[in-house]
């Protein structure tokens, strides 16, 4: 298990986040109002580091993930559901897509929306915190101090900032 720094996604716009792991391309879904606080947002997942390599197609794809973000800044609010392709799972890519995730939310913490049973152990493994509701759990996943980028210069803060 890596102890290296998780690099937050950048986003380019609600279409595209990436980093030097993982290009998430897609966006929020068209029935929702871009003015609410917070949107459903769907998105391909590819390994960048084969993109950059010249591999494309099936090769290069990791799964999918829907996630909840917050339009007008791009933060990302949650996760609503994930899915890795059945060949690239066990080798921690979903682990680093999580940890990628919470780097880019809010005070690094990452809710875990509709978590299925079969997924607990992978969950519990990442040391999510649980809540139970009526039908099922939902988490909330906080990226460990360790894992995270030393802090932005005040300089790339501001840049953040007028952005937003």
């Amino acid at each position: 298990m890596t102890s290296e720094p998780v690099a937050r996604l950048a986003a380019k716009s609600a279409a595209e986040f990436s980093n030097e792991e993982f290009l998430l391309v897609g966006g929020i879904k068209p029935d929702v109002a871009i003015g609410s606080a917070v949107a459903a947002a769907s998105y391909a997942v590819y390994d960048a580091r084969l993109l950059a390599s010249g591999t494309i197609g099936p090769e290069a794809a990791l799964g999918r993930v829907e996630i909840s973000l917050y339009p007008r800044s791009l933060q990302i609010e949650g996760l609503n559901r994930m899915e890795i392709a059945t060949g690239r799972r066990q080798r921690g890519a979903g682990r680093r897509l999580i940890q990628a995730l919470a780097a880019t939310a809010p005070d690094f913490q990452l809710a875990i929306h509709d978590i299925r049973p079969a997924a607990l152990d992978f969950w519990i493994a990442l040391g999510c915190t649980f809540q139970p509701r009526s039908e099922g759990r939902e988490g909330c996943y906080t990226l460990p101090a360790g894992l995270r980028s030393p802090s932005p210069d005040r300089h790339a803060r501001v840049e953040e900032m007028l952005r937003a």
